[in-house]
């Protein structure tokens, strides 16, 4: 057995052995480095992606301001891709690695095929979709409902929880460019925060307290 063969067993062990052969057979394995696109805003998609180690962050760009929309993680695929198969539309979203990930990219055509052929397909396109969509309502109760202070917290509580470390190596802009505000009011939030004991400012990564 291939190691892409050992992967997507493992990813996932429900689907027909038909429908992993021709994943196999049809899929793109490809090993993408920290800090590059999956796919950006305004550009065409012909392949679904579906993670299979690592991290990915998807994001939606307007008026030259980055939005946070939520995390894709192993086992899962993007279903806002799987919203371009059926149309011809430019992405209005970005896809961007967060660590060294491995990314199996399915043709949008053989999608389209496995859709209607395979009911283990559609098992992981509803299971995704549901979860995509819940982060998504997340997303925006947290913009509509919490104060930018409770989002940063939120935030930074989320990152330490992906990266399984309180130490968290970012810089205010990428935060802010994260929560769709600037630099000032990230650098204004944390230094509240960290006079309440919730968090140290180091000089180059922000640690989130044991107590947080």
């Amino acid at each position: 057995m291939s190691v892409e063969q050992i992967e997507l067993s493992q990813c996932f062990p429900f689907i027909e052995k038909e429908l992993e052969d021709e994943i196999i057979s049809s899929g793109a394995f490809k090993k993408i480095p920290k800090g590059e696109y999956v796919v950006k805003q305004g550009s065409y998609m012909n392949f679904l992606p579906i993670i299979l180690d690592g991290l990915i962050k998807m994001y939606a760009e307007e008026d030259e301001v980055e939005f946070l929309l939520y995390y894709i993680h192993p086992n899962e695929c993007c279903i806002l891709s799987f919203n371009h198969l059926f149309n011809q539309e430019a992405v209005r979203f970005s896809a961007k690695t967060e660590k060294d990930t491995k990314v199996l990219c399915l043709p949008i055509e053989k999608v389209k095929e496995w859709f209607v052929k395979y009911p283990s397909f559609i098992r992981i396109i509803l299971k995704d979709f549901q979860r995509n969509y819940e982060d998504l309502l997340n997303t925006t109760k947290q913009v509509v409902c919490y104060k930018i202070e409770d989002r940063l917290v939120n935030y930074l509580n989320e990152k330490a929880k992906l990266q399984n470390c309180n130490m968290i190596q970012m810089s205010h802009q990428q935060i802010a460019s994260d929560l769709g505000t600037s630099r000032e009011v990230v650098s204004r939030i944390t230094k509240k925060l960290q006079s309440t004991n919730l968090l140290i400012q180091h000089k180059r990564h922000i640690e989130l307290l044991a107590s947080n």
